[in-house]
């Protein structure tokens, strides 16, 4: 019998990326392809604690340190698709939690910046990320609704922890034609939306229905 502290298959976790690629809807050849790389190359098992390893491969969300969740991977490749994902440009994650997301987009090729609130989190995702060679993703802890002006401007900002208003958000410090995805919470009822820049003005489309800790 396995143990459930066993590293999970990488062939396998390769399927499973495929698969929720796939049934994620991504309209751009290229940005598909671009994701599928980068989630497969960073299996989740290393941000998550050992006795968890054998739900690493699981579309399901996963407990972390300080009483918070690693979103299940299929909302993530969502949430990447919706973003575009592309080499080189700048990402702002706020409530980056475990570091797992800003690793895959850091193995995308994005310039890549994270702010916790939990600042003993901040520190051992830190710690992870260092393990993993992801030297070039740059983490701190503070408030996400005030985001990170001195690095701003971000061709896209992925907030992942669901917000109420969108007084919540930094979309000021979106580059004109940037995009910010987010979960938003309304009656009981928690769905993804984009907003777009543009100008001094920000469009929002909201998408389909989600499960969001």
């Amino acid at each position: 019998m396995q143990s459930a502290n066993a590293i999970p298959d990488e062939s396998l976790w390769a399927q499973c990326v495929e698969q929720w690629v796939a049934d994620a809807g991504i309209l751009d050849e290229e940005v598909e392809r671009r994701v599928q790389e980068s989630f497969t190359a960073v299996p989740r098992h290393h941000f998550i604690e050992p006795i968890y390893n054998h739900h690493a491969i699981k579309d399901v969300d996963l407990p972390i340190e300080e009483g918070q969740w690693l979103t299940r991977p299929s909302i993530l490749i969502r949430m990447m698709g919706l973003i575009n994902l592309d080499k080189r440009m700048r990402v702002l994650e706020l409530g980056f939690g475990s570091g797992y997301l800003c690793a895959v987009m850091s193995a995308a090729g994005a310039q890549v910046f994270g702010i916790d609130t939990i600042g003993t989190l901040a520190q051992s995702s830190r710690k992870v990320l260092d393990a993993l060679k992801h030297h070039g993703v740059i983490v701190r802890r503070g408030e996400g609704r005030k985001g990170w002006a001195d690095a701003a401007p971000f061709d896209a900002i992925v907030v992942s922890y669901p917000v109420l208003l969108e007084s919540e958000l930094p979309l000021n410090q979106l580059a004109d034609g940037g995009v910010l995805v987010a979960p938003v919470a309304s009656h009981g009822i928690t769905n993804l939306a984009v907003w777009t820049r543009s100008g001094d003005t920000a469009r929002r489309v909201v998408f389909e229905e989600v499960e969001f800790r």
